[in-house]
């Protein structure tokens, strides 16, 4: 079984030599981002910009190095470290729901406005 979570990765067209560069340093990463997700649109926006989700999926950094190398592009991209690249904070959103009702990660601000999390009750 495990934790799982659901999480979404979005990438202005900026951005995505320097993420295909690190899929093409870890071949487990390029396999879950092209071959296993539960949606994946290479022209979200119709500008180019690429939208990957994965629901109830175990995203362990320190167990998964595909989930670890993606993990530290978006680290990289949430600092500004991204060689060449103005504001990278600008060009991508990261979201990640747990199952804890506290566990929320979110960083970057691309699309922020329609890539969000909502909570309702239902009875």
């Amino acid at each position: 079984m495990g934790y799982r979570s659901e999480v979404v990765l979005h990438l202005h067209k900026e951005l995505m030599p320097h993420f295909l560069s690190v899929l093409a340093k870890e071949p487990a990463s390029r396999t879950l981002v092209f071959k296993e997700n539960n949606s994946l649109h290479e022209d979200y926006d119709g500008e180019g910009s690429f939208l990957v989700f994965w629901s109830d999926i175990k995203w362990y950094r320190d167990t998964f190095p595909e989930i670890g190398a993606i993990q530290k592009f978006v680290e990289d991209c949430d600092d500004d470290e991204i060689e060449g690249v103005d504001d990278p904070w600008s060009l991508f959103r990261f979201v990640r729901l747990g199952e804890d009702r506290d566990d929320v990660e979110e960083k970057g601000d691309l699309n922020s406005g329609n890539i969000f999390i909502t909570r309702s009750l239902t009875f």
